[in-house]
Formats: structure tokens, C-alpha cells, sequence
């Protein structure tokens, strides 16, 4: 890779982690839940940056196989859309719900939807 270090990522996390233990808990109410949004949306991009890629090619491969080798989303919604695939398909749902549980990782795994969909 190009860039040296520190990472985006590790940049990204002292930023989170500086925002969280020493700004945080020092502002009112309201701007710590302003913060604390900041926080959020820096430990999403973080997700990005460390599984992005890795749920990307995942993805694609569940399509791929639902599609026979279509390797596009707007196919598989098109394949919808026609009635060549069924919303009712178990093979669709089983497939949209990995992908769900994979973008739910990134989003926010400390969702209590997520956790019951992994465990």
C-alpha cells in the first residue's frame, strides 16, 4: 500500500477513542449525544474500512450462486422484479438475510437484532 502509518483505520480509531474518553463526558448533555453520533458514524466507517472488502466479494458470491453466475445486485432485482425469483424463494431469503447479517456487522453489531441473527 501506498500510504505509510499510521492507517486510515488507526487514525480513525484515535480519533473515536479520544472523542469518547476525553470530550465525551466533558460537554453538556446535548453535545455529548452530538459526540457521541460522531463516534457512531467513525466506528461505521472503521467497520468499512476493516470488512468492506471481505463482505463486498461475500456478497457478490451470494448473488453469484443465486444468479447462476449473474454477478450484479440490480440482476438479482430484476430477477425480482420479472418473477423469476419468488420473494417467497427460501434460497432468497436465506441469501438476503447473510447479506443483511453481514452489512448489520458493519452498521452496528451491538444491535440486538444482529446478536440474534449470529447466536
Amino acid at each position: 500500500m501506498i500510504f505509510d502509518r499510521p492507517t486510515a483505520y488507526e487514525l480513525l480509531d484515535s480519533v473515536s477513542i479520544f472523542l469518547e474518553e476525553k470530550i465525551k463526558n466533558e460537554l453538556p448533555k446535548h453535545l455529548g449525544f452530538n459526540v457521541q453520533i460522531a463516534i457512531n458514524v467513525i466506528n461505521i466507517v472503521k467497520r468499512e474500512i476493516r470488512e468492506g472488502n471481505e463482505i463486498n466479494e461475500s456478497s457478490k458470491k451470494i448473488i453469484l450462486e443465486m444468479l447462476n453466475d449473474q454477478e450484479t445486485t440490480e440482476a438479482l432485482a430484476e430477477a425480482i422484479k420479472e418473477g423469476q425469483i419468488d420473494l417467497e424463494n427460501k434460497d432468497l431469503q436465506k441469501a438476503l438475510l447473510e447479506i443483511t447479517k453481514m452489512k448489520l456487522s458493519v452498521d452496528n453489531p451491538n444491535y440486538s437484532s444482529y446478536k440474534n441473527l449470529v447466536d
